[in-house]
């Protein structure tokens, strides 16, 4: 499963989303280089576990063409700074990029300066659900209106890998995966009707949502999650004769007019039953240099100001 792309890659960050990545990265011609801040045992690469400053001090390195970055999200900044600042042309961070608009303008202006892409990791794009629900999308003109829901099963969170910063933007650092793909799919929003309530310890701005608007391609949608209830991520997509469902987003299914039967649509996920599904056509594209289904920083920008409405956030 080759593409003969014969280059070298630097992954920051070999945590459990760098192992996918490693999995992903061994169906290419790369000579993959891994860089951590501690020791990983069983790691499938070996790993110079000093961190990418020291690195870069004592092993005076190639510039690589590529680098994954897939550390802690209050370190997304910090890394492909770093990363930009040492000339890296192409780089693909982990969601959200960062926690912080000015920090993602701030990357946005280095890399401008560079002449270095940047994208952000968002890899429900990429499932095989997706792109078939695409397919059945295309030249569709008919009026239609969409459904999201983003709760979290916070029952879940393991809240010893996510610092205090981390876990009071949650929404950046996970439930944005759901709101990116509908944007990504229909277009971000032209208006935004945002309302919340409550809040919890650890993510005090908000535990309720709900809010409608429409997109700059005139497609009404709406939302809702509640992080104290039952529920999960799904995306519904209401057309003349049927519904479309992804929930869960790895699977596609169906509801014709006038009937109560939810069917499934089959789909080639062979390659989404392999790796993390979605990541192989990412880090595909990624490599590839194709960046039409790819987050760019300046999406993210866009669409961060959405994020910090839907989740009552204050930039400081």
């Amino acid at each position: 499963m080759s593409n003969n792309i014969k280059e070298s890659i630097w992954l920051i960050g070999p945590g459990n989303i760098g192992r996918d990545y490693v999995k992903v990265l061994k169906e290419f011609d790369l000579d993959v280089t891994v860089i951590g801040r501690s020791k990983k045992d069983n790691f499938p690469l070996p790993v110079y576990d000093k961190g990418v400053e020291s690195y870069l001090k004592f092993r005076l390195p190639d510039i690589p063409k590529y680098s994954i970055v897939a550390v802690n999200e209050s370190e997304l900044y910090n890394t492909t700074k770093i990363l930009l600042e040492i000339g890296v042309k192409n780089i693909l961070v982990e969601k959200p990029g960062s926690l912080s608009i000015k920090e993602l303008t701030s990357l946005n202006d280095i890399a401008k300066e560079k002449n270095s892409n940047v994208y952000i990791g968002y890899n429900r794009r990429f499932y095989q659900s997706v792109q078939k629900c695409k397919e059945l999308l295309k030249d569709n003109n008919e009026p239609f209106n969409v459904h999201f829901e983003f709760t979290e099963w916070t029952h879940d969170i393991d809240f010893n890998h996510y610092d205090k910063s981390e876990l009071e933007k949650f929404f950046l650092c996970n439930s944005s995966h759901v709101s990116d793909l509908v944007f990504h799919l229909f277009g971000e929003p032209e208006y935004l009707d945002s309302h919340t309530s409550g809040g919890l310890d650890w993510h005090p701005s908000s535990s309720v949502f709900n809010g409608s608007g429409k997109t700059i391609n005139n497609v009404l949608f709406s939302y809702n999650a509640n992080w104290s209830s039952a529920g999960r991520w799904g995306v519904e997509i209401n057309l003349t004769d049927y519904k479309l469902i992804l929930k869960p987003l790895e699977k596609l299914f169906i509801q014709r007019k006038g009937s109560l039967d939810v069917e499934e649509i089959k789909i080639d996920d062979k390659l989404d039953n392999l790796y993390k599904p979605g990541l192989y056509d990412e880090v595909k594209d990624f490599l590839n240099g194709d960046n039409k289904f790819l987050c760019s920083l300046n999406e993210q920008i866009n669409n961060f100001k959405w994020y910090y409405k839907i989740a009552n956030y204050k930039e400081i």
